[in-house]
């Protein structure tokens, strides 16, 4: 028997279909991951300017990086799994009780063939909706508490994959920075809008100290600006996010913008 071109053809469509899924899903858990991971610091993702690629690899090392992610992606399949089945369940439960009054709702309405037709194949993307909406849940649990702990992880110098980092500017243009001929000299000439505090603060802390009190790491690079963190031990950080200072990615260095941590000083 020869296989008609019909017959090839549904097998490739499955199989887009569902790679077309998978990428979706992958998309799904990177943003919701990165979303939580830099929100955390009071960075918007969408300012970043992330790549759709970067975005879904962060998902794949998420959920498959190591041994451990890999358990707790397994354990959640499982409970999205008990959660359908339950779902389910009570779905049948209700199609048994509901059944005739919507039967007979169908027939004081009068409704033709096709219409009544219509209406019994949207309910039949019911069970569909339950597996998609469990699987995204899941995934969406996975990658929100992921990314908080890697954010909490990354502000904490002890625990930190973030790289350090050393910005050099312009002296006549800086805003904030030492001099390393004039360690004891402020920037002059600024201008602030916002909190003073905030910004008396960095002076005399630009330079990494080492003790390791605090030390300065690129938490993004990402389009036209560097996003730069100071990272605190333990004991330091009371459990805060710390302030993220936002430079040009240039030569200049004539402007900066401080985002306070909504949890305060």
């Amino acid at each position: 028997m020869v296989a008609t071109s019909h017959d090839s053809a549904g097998p490739l469509v499955k199989l887009a279909g569902s790679l077309g899924l998978l990428a979706i899903a992958l998309f799904f858990t990177g943003w919701v991951y990165r979303w939580h991971y830099y929100t955390f610091f009071q960075v918007e993702p969408t300012s970043l300017a992330l790549s759709v690629e970067s975005t879904s690899f962060a998902a794949l090392s998420l959920l498959f990086g190591n041994p451990l992610a890999i358990v707790r992606f397994l354990v959640g399949l499982a409970l999205a799994l008990a959660g359908i089945v339950l779902s389910f369940r009570a779905l049948r439960v209700c199609q048994r009780r509901l059944g005739p009054r919507l039967a007979r709702v169908e027939r004081r309405l009068g409704l033709g063939a096709s219409q009544r037709q219509q209406l019994w194949l949207l309910g039949s993307l019911v069970d569909e909706v339950v597996i998609v909406l469990w699987l995204l849940l899941v995934l969406y649990g996975l990658a929100a508490s992921q990314g908080v702990a890697d954010a909490r992880r990354d502000a904490l110098d002890e625990t930190s994959t973030l790289p350090l980092i050393t910005i050099a500017m312009p002296g006549k243009d800086a805003v904030v920075g030492r001099d390393p001929d004039q360690l004891l000299v402020n920037p002059s000439g600024v201008r602030l809008l916002g909190s003073r505090e905030r910004y008396d603060a960095l002076l005399g802390s630009e330079l990494n100290p080492e003790t390791g009190e605090r030390r300065w790491r690129l938490l993004s690079d990402a389009g036209d600006q560097l996003l730069v963190i100071p990272s605190l031990p333990a004991a330091a950080a009371g459990g805060k996010a710390p302030p993220v200072l936002i430079f040009p990615d240039g030569d200049r260095g004539d402007r900066l913008v401080i985002l306070s941590p909504a949890q305060g000083h």
